[in-house]
């Protein structure tokens, strides 16, 4: 049914929290996801144009700007506030494949993803506008468009670890997803008595800063640069045998890299000549944070909780490494440590704050103020 037909349309999208994996999603990592109970719905009303916030288009203004390529795409929307582009991002993706014809309605959104938190808002807000836009595609694909309109239109250099939680997790339940570039197995439920919850920092986090977009590209430098001395290539991060991991610089600044290896083999990682990157953490990081979901998930199903503990720590120092910490995610991490009940917590997402995942027993964390569950 065209969507001018319609009276209303409403779209439902969680957030998500990652007890594993987080940023080593764009190393082609296996990273353990759950939605949250915080979701956002989209409603979808009558309207001649398409309208989202102050921003509208005629439909044969987004037929014609879904045809441009994506550099000529994000110029165009460069002045309009950046929240719409998410779903304007969508709608055009959507467009652009011929999933839907270029829609008309007004766009209404309530949400209580808390934004900026690291919990996947920007991928609740992208899935919800895709359902109530009538995005009839199996959770894989509809993860994979709304991804590129975040990658592409709004210009974050995300993973697809979010938008496939938020197709295709199940409530109460840890989600395996081999970022490869996405394949999901059967869904594990945490043992009786436990859960996964999400302790805010008060730190906003944003995939779209520096320290984000400069360990995904210190992580494809690293694969490069090994994959020069192994003589040959991998399709992912995470598949670099970790023992060319040892022999990666530290640091490198981008100018030496560009002037020996010229370049990088992920299109959303650009090297800036004047920043200096983490080379050995970030590549190590995907390949050993994919060996830590793998013993994890085994844990899980035998149901070996006690086993993330140690997993979970060594992630947290990962992100520390690689220059996504942050001093009030330490701190909560420590703070959630010391209290009973409590099996581990880490970085989570992004990093640089937003939010701390807890491994923990049913009610340990209940004082604790804007608990995410």
């Amino acid at each position: 049914m065209p969507v001018a037909d319609l009276v209303r349309r409403v779209g439902r999208a969680t957030g998500r929290l990652d007890l594993l994996g987080g940023v080593a999603d764009y190393s082609g990592a296996l990273v353990l996801e759950t939605p949250t109970v915080a979701a956002t719905v989209v409603t979808l009303d009558a309207e001649s144009e398409f309208v989202v916030g102050p921003v509208c288009f005629r439909p044969e203004e987004l037929s014609a700007l879904a045809l441009l390529p994506y550099p000529e795409v994000r110029a165009a929307l460069a002045d309009v506030p950046k929240w719409t582009r998410y779903p304007i991002g969508v709608a055009l993706v959507l467009v652009r494949h011929g999933v839907i014809e270029a829609p008309t309605g007004r766009l209404a959104i309530e949400s209580d993803v808390p934004a900026g938190g690291g919990v996947s808002s920007s991928a609740a807000l992208e899935v919800a506008t895709a359902r109530a836009l009538g995005a009839d595609l199996p959770p894989l694909e509809l993860a994979a468009r709304c991804q590129e309109a975040e990658n592409e239109v709004v210009g974050a250099p995300c993973g697809i670890m979010d938008q496939v939680t938020v197709t295709a997790g199940e409530a109460g339940a840890i989600l395996p997803i081999l970022c490869r570039p996405a394949s999901i197995d059967p869904a594990v439920s945490l043992p009786d008595g436990y859960e996964v919850v999400g302790w805010p920092t008060g730190a906003t986090h944003d995939v779209s800063g520096v320290p984000y977009g400069r360990a995904r590209a210190a992580a494809f430098m690293g694969k490069r640069i090994a994959e020069e001395v192994a003589g040959r290539q991998w399709a992912w991060v995470s598949e670099t045998p970790s023992e060319l991991l040892a022999a990666l610089p530290r640091e490198l600044s981008g100018r030496e890299f560009l002037d020996r290896w010229g370049h990088v083999d992920d299109t959303l990682s650009a090297v800036d000549a004047d920043l200096d990157y983490p080379v050995r953490a970030a590549a190590s990081f995907g390949v050993d944070e994919h060996a830590r979901s793998t013993v994890a998930v085994a844990a899980l199903r035998r149901g070996d909780v006690g086993a993330l503990a140690q997993l979970m720590a060594e992630s947290h120092a990962g992100y520390d490494a690689m220059g996504l910490g942050h001093p009030r995610a330490d701190a909560v991490v420590r703070q959630a440590c010391s209290r009973p009940g409590v099996v581990g917590a880490r970085s989570s997402g992004g990093g640089c704050g937003g939010t701390v995942a807890v491994l923990c027993e049913v009610g340990a964390l209940d004082d604790v103020d804007d608990l995410i569950r």
